[in-house]
């Protein structure tokens, strides 16, 4: 994909980061912001350019160049702006326009047509994008990232390996063998702060963080020689219910799952009790151990915390695992909290900002990106490409690729099969490829599949 003209509205946590990740993939990025101190902010640490005004003004899109942009990414901090800017940017005849809307009915409304009538192109609801994340890692027992491709039938784990796992101290190269009986793919490792693509020599170490690519099916497998088990999940402590907790607290009674919610706001309590059909709903403080203990937190297979403030969901979260929780599930604004949380004992650290800009950026690539999931403790992202006729890969092995040391192929999906990514293996026209990559990576990865 060529340098496009993009111009993002709103430099929050969601527009900062997709600015900067598009400016790194060498487009011309011009971000509006109504806030001087955040204008201040981006100026200070990226190379776009910033116009300091309200998205919606049709002078701001103007002197961002709207009439040569590509694309209009609208990600403030009000709808309505974002909805106005791409209605106006549909009128100069931008090609794609993107908006971040919270309000779940400006997205569900037929009247709306998901934005179509607008001239939106994509209408994406972070509420929905979270809750789907948080359900996803829930239900998956052992695991602190769980992310689909290939419609589901192919998974990226995060897991983090057990001190007896029957892994530890093996290089990759050498667990041939265990994957004959469920097929799987080590893309990244993190240890410590510092996220590392493997290569067949590398060992696995108890308490690593690694990111495997494997059929759906293997997945109670491969948690297994990690170290981890698989279980259903019967019963989930919801901290928090706006938004995001109610989405989730429907979807699990939607599944027969019991489900607790606890709430401090007393409006927000009488809402809840009356919005959901069989979930208990409390009123109190998901802090409060007292309240917790009562509620019969240790039967609980797993916490969620999905409140809006970070030190109140670490806090919940770890109390919960400490009077008996099986799993913490957290939601963190702040991306530089989540490589530090999992050690104090959070098992699966949520970013709302990186799952957004995923779904965003995805919708960026083109239909030749199938799905986009930036793994939440660094800034590479594992992305579902399909090989093209006119491409570098199409025709080409894997090693032939000569893909950089920063980039991994995870698995090769053709049809309804699984292939595993062997160093010979012939990409086809039509196959999904799914790889790893650090952000240096990407645009290699760009040009030899067309993205």
């Amino acid at each position: 994909m060529t340098g496009m003209r993009i111009i993002v509205i709103g430099a929050g946590e969601v527009g900062y980061h997709i600015a900067a990740r598009l400016a790194h993939e060498a487009h011309e990025i011009v971000v509006i912001e109504r806030h001087p101190e955040v204008v201040r902010r981006v100026e200070e640490t990226l190379r776009v350019r910033v116009i300091e005004a309200d998205g919606s003004s049709p002078r701001a899109l103007e002197a961002a160049g709207v009439r040569d942009a590509a694309m209009v990414i609208a990600v403030a901090d009000v709808d309505e702006v974002n909805i106005v800017a791409c209605a106006i940017a549909h009128q100069y005849g931008v090609a794609t326009k993107i908006a971040r809307v919270r309000d779940i009915e400006l997205g569900e409304h037929p009247i709306l047509a998901g934005g179509k009538v607008l001239g939106i192109d994509l209408l994406i609801n972070p509420t929905q994008v979270v809750a789907g994340e948080v359900l996803r890692v829930i239900k998956t027992t052992g695991a602190a990232e769980v992310a689909d491709f290939a419609d589901g039938r192919v998974q990226l784990l995060g897991v983090k390996v057990g001190a007896q796992a029957p892994l530890v101290n093996r290089r990759l190269r050498d667990l041939r063998s265990v994957q004959a009986s469920a097929p799987f793919q080590v893309v990244g490792i993190t240890r410590g702060e510092r996220l590392i693509v493997p290569t067949a020599d590398t060992v696995l170490a108890a308490e690593d963080h690694v990111y495997v690519v494997s059929r759906r099916d293997f997945i109670p497998d491969i948690l297994v020689l990690m170290g981890r088990t698989a279980a259903a999940t019967r019963q989930v402590f919801i901290i928090g219910g706006g938004r995001i907790g109610l989405e989730v607290a429907r979807a699990l009674e939607a599944d027969e799952i019991t489900v607790t919610v606890l709430e401090r706001s007393r409006a927000r309590y009488d809402e809840l009790t009356r919005e959901l059909a069989r979930a208990r709903v409390v009123h109190g403080d998901g802090t409060d151990v007292k309240l917790l203990v009562d509620e019969d937190i240790g039967s609980a297979d797993a916490i969620a915390t999905l409140t809006d403030d970070d030190p109140t969901n670490l806090l919940a979260g770890l109390l919960g695992k400490r009077h008996g929780a099986k799993k913490a599930v957290s939601l963190f604004k702040r991306q530089d909290l989540i490589p530090l949380v999992g050690s104090l004992g959070i098992d699966a650290a949520i970013s709302p900002r990186l799952l957004t800009a995923s779904v965003i950026l995805k919708y960026v690539r083109g239909g030749r990106v199938v799905s986009v999931f930036e793994l939440p403790e660094s800034e590479a992202e594992t992305l579902e490409v399909v090989v093209q006729q006119d491409t570098p890969a199409a025709g080409r092995s894997i090693e032939a690729l000569g893909l950089p040391a920063e980039a991994l192929v995870g698995a090769v999906v053709r049809g309804d099969q699984m292939l595993a990514a062997d160093l010979d293996r012939v990409l086809a026209v039509g196959d999904h490829v799914i790889l790893l990559a650090l952000p240096r990576a990407i645009p290699e990865v760009e040009r030899l599949f067309g993205l």
